[in-house]
């Protein structure tokens, strides 16, 4: 992996029929929980395969929803648009539950016939958490300038539950 950190593949959402409401309910596989003005319905990512698949090849996200990832302990994460269809905002979270860095990321051309896997993942840009981090959020895009999110601020996580969670 580039840089000895960690790709994380990262994901284009379709979440419509597999969603629970956002009515406080809390699975292993779904969170509930209030970021800036908004009550926000989240899949839940939480082994290692889940977050290497993330949310790609998925063509939608529904307003409300999105993908949480927790990681199984701290680390400078990295994600990319690999096989994704549409723009998304990522949010690293610490384990303190403060954003450490969002990013608007923007959806990629897809890999050509004649692009080998290597030089396409090689072509993709990658958006870092900078600091060591337990979680990313993402959110559909334009939802960072939406919420006013900030560096430092606090995000509202069961974080002994969803740190019991990863794998």
């Amino acid at each position: 992996m580039a840089h000895g950190m960690i790709r994380i593949t990262a994901v284009c959402l379709l979440l419509a029929g597999f969603m629970l409401p956002a009515c406080g309910r809390e699975s292993n596989s779904h969170a509930e929980l209030q970021l800036g003005s908004r009550a926000w319905s989240l899949e839940i990512a939480a082994d290692e395969a889940a977050i290497q698949q993330g949310l790609m090849d998925r063509a939608d996200l529904p307003d409300g929803t999105g993908m949480l990832f927790v990681f199984a302990s701290p680390g400078i994460h990295e994600f990319w648009m690999a096989n994704c269809l549409i723009d998304i905002d990522v949010i690293f979270i610490d384990g303190q539950g403060r954003i450490a860095a969002m990013h608007e990321m923007k959806a990629e051309p897809p890999r050509q016939a004649d692009e080998s896997v290597w030089r396409y993942h090689q072509r993709l840009p990658l958006y870092t958490s900078r600091i060591p981090v337990r979680f990313a959020i993402e959110l559909p895009a334009g939802s960072i300038a939406e919420l006013g999110l900030r560096a430092g601020q606090p995000v509202d996580l069961d974080l002994q539950r969803l740190k019991s969670l990863a794998q």
